[in-house]
């Protein structure tokens, strides 16, 4: 997992969250253009939004990328800045991109669901106590294009199988681009 500079700041902060449940996020849409795609937004690039707000960093404990790529924000044990009323008691996620008008990615799901059933591992007390940001606040977040329980059903579906491709032959690599993204398209 990348490190973002608030995890590597306050990660010797003392405990004082308590996690019963996990808050999905996205990184949604700007205040210019609430329907805007931020896809490309970076853990990065959130921290510098939420430091520009005068928090101490980037308010989610984890942030997923288009690629999949997970990033550590807050650490675990300690309060997030994601979801009014419920930070201490939380482990908030954020993937990036506005689910308004876009969906995750196969990687973003893969990496979701395994971030999910480690936290769970080691928090057993939060079960099936997964929900979208909207439950908490009057806003989308997730996103309106997923059901309240698009997380509970992806942690519960299969992992499908991961596709390593070794060749450099440009036939045979598209070839291999065509079968992946019907996979895709039905998983």
């Amino acid at each position: 997992m990348n490190e973002t500079q608030t995890y590597k700041n306050l990660k010797n902060k003392p405990k004082d969250n308590f996690p019963e449940m996990i808050i999905v996020h996205h990184s949604g849409g700007t205040d210019a253009n609430p329907s805007e795609d931020t896809s490309n937004h970076t853990a990065q690039i959130m921290e510098a939004f939420h430091l520009s707000k005068k928090w101490e960093g980037l308010g989610y404990q984890y942030v997923i990328h288009k690629d999949g790529a997970v990033w550590l924000g807050r650490p675990e044990t300690y309060h997030g800045a994601h979801t009014v009323n419920f930070n201490n008691k939380s482990i908030g996620i954020c993937l990036a991109g506005n689910f308004d008008v876009t969906l995750p990615t196969p990687l973003q799901e893969i990496s979701l669901k395994s971030l999910i059933l480690d936290i769970r591992g080691r928090y057993p007390n939060i079960g099936e106590k997964i929900y979208p940001h909207r439950r908490f606040a009057k806003k989308t977040c997730y996103g309106s294009r997923l059901a309240d329980n698009w997380v509970l059903n992806l942690v519960s579906s299969p992992i499908p199988p991961t596709i390593e491709i070794k060749t450099e032959k440009e036939e045979v690599l598209d070839i291999l681009k065509k079968a992946i993204n019907i996979i895709e398209k039905k998983w």
